[in-house]
C-alpha cells in the first residue's frame, strides 16, 4: 500500500465521491452481472452518476484501482468495479499512526 499514491487518488473530487458512495452503498448499478450484495457498479454506472465521458470515468477508475482503492473484475463483457475495504482499513491505520498525535488526557 501507497499512502502518497491513495492520498493522491482521494485528491480529486470526483473519485473521494465515487469512494465514498461506494463505501457508503449509495451508488446502484444496472449491470445484472451485479448482485445487490455485491455493491459493485460499472462504468456505465458512474457515468450516469457523474454525468462525465465514458473515457474521463475510465481514467478514475484506472488510478483508484492503481491505488488499489478497488478493484476490477470481469464478466463476460462488463467490467465491474469494487470498494477494496482492506486497503481503505490499512490506509486509515497508517495515517493514524503517521500523523494523529496523541495528547495526555484526550
Amino acid at each position: 500500500m501507497d499512502v502518497v499514491e491513495i492520498c493522491h487518488a482521494l485528491g480529486n473530487k470526483t473519485r473521494y465521491q465515487l469512494i465514498k458512495a461506494l463505501r457508503d452503498q449509495t451508488l446502484s448499478t444496472c449491470c445484472d452481472r451485479i448482485e445487490l450484495f455485491e455493491n459493485g457498479v460499472s462504468v456505465g454506472d458512474v457515468v450516469k452518476l457523474t454525468g462525465l465521458a465514458q473515457s474521463t470515468v475510465s481514467q478514475h477508475l484506472a488510478v483508484l484501482e492503481q491505488a488499489e482503492l478497488i478493484y476490477k473484475e470481469k464478466r463476460e463483457q462488463w467490467s465491474c468495479y469494487f470498494v477494496n475495504q482492506d486497503t481503505l482499513d490499512a490506509f486509515f491505520k497508517q495515517m493514524c499512526t503517521d500523523l494523529c498525535v496523541c495528547r495526555d488526557g484526550e
